[in-house]
């Protein structure tokens, strides 16, 4: 974590390997938990083709390097890009039936991994082994790093990271503000969806929905914002999306974990040197807590 981690609340969660790591592999199996529903849903309903197939096996072999923290910042770079890619293609092509229901958090989810491209998978993950060994042998490994150029430069990953965190908050601002135009309708579809869940919790859901978003976006008080929306996302959803007879259900269910999955590593590392907390000498960009796993990782200037 940061340098000023000792003034953080988070600092005894944050340097501790033993649950940053369990913590942050479980972001990332949440962020691949999308891609397997998907491939699920591709090998029954569409009909097979050459295309097909190398789509499915470029989606399994993303959520294999992920998982095991593997190459992990070029293949969440590619699922970033192929989620972006994927949504001009359908907006262009007019593939829009339920394109408005999944566009928002498709966007969040391409958020999280541009977070783990900038900072990487963390301490329990095969690329954290790698470096630990290199480091006995090279005292600088992270220099023959691809990217390392790239996370270096503050001029670079901040606006990247800006990006991220705008991608990661438009979901809730939207929702946010539907919900609080549109009270009366967002109660009875909670108690359409769940009647054991009092509705008067739609005012705490707004406020979520509103406010938090804005700390994200602002990069203030930014591991608070990340928390606090990582949380919705898995409370929300397994209280409205948990019929998993109902195909489209399980969709947002899986949707709502990947979009926490990547606040997790949001949470972990702070939002980028294009922030306030940055300004306030809190933030640094790509880099990762200071865990003994990952201390030799990428480390550019703030």
């Amino acid at each position: 974590m940061e340098a000023t981690s000792e003034r953080d609340l988070f600092a005894p969660i944050l340097s501790s390997e033993a649950l940053m790591g369990p913590f942050l592999l479980t972001g990332r199996l949440f962020m691949t938990g999308i891609f397997a529903f998907y491939i699920c849903s591709e090998i029954a309903r569409i009909q097979p083709s050459v295309f097909l197939y190398c789509a499915i096996a470029v989606q399994l072999a993303g959520i294999v390097l992920i998982a095991l923290g593997y190459k992990t910042r070029l293949a969440a770079l590619i699922f970033s890009g192929g989620i972006l890619a994927t949504l001009v293609f359908r907006s262009s092509a007019g593939l829009t039936t339920g394109f408005e229901v999944t566009m928002l958090k498709d966007l969040a989810i391409a958020a999280g991994f541009l977070f783990v491209f900038a900072y990487g998978p963390g301490p329990l993950s095969v690329d954290a082994h790698q470096s630990r060994s290199n480091a006995k042998a090279v005292a600088h490994p992270s220099n023959h790093s691809l990217f390392s150029p790239i996370l270096r430069n503050n001029l670079v990953m901040g606006p990247l990271l800006f990006g991220g965190r705008i991608l990661g908050s438009v979901v809730f601002f939207v929702y946010g503000t539907h919900k609080f135009l549109d009270t009366p309708g967002t109660r009875a579809y909670m108690e359409n969806h769940n009647a054991h869940v009092p509705t008067n919790l739609v005012y705490l859901a707004i406020v979520t929905q509103l406010v938090f978003p804005l700390l994200v976006l602002l990069g203030y008080k930014t591991r608070y914002g990340a928390l606090a929306l990582s949380g919705f996302c898995l409370i929300a959803t397994s209280l409205f999306h948990s019929d998993f007879s109902n195909h489209a259900e399980v969709e947002q269910f899986v949707l709502d974990f990947a979009i926490a999955g990547g606040f997790f590593f949001m949470f972990a590392y702070g939002p980028g040197p294009l922030s306030l907390d940055a300004w306030r000498g809190h933030a640094r960009v790509a880099v990762e807590p200071k865990l003994a796993s990952v201390k030799h990782d990428v480390s550019p200037a703030r």
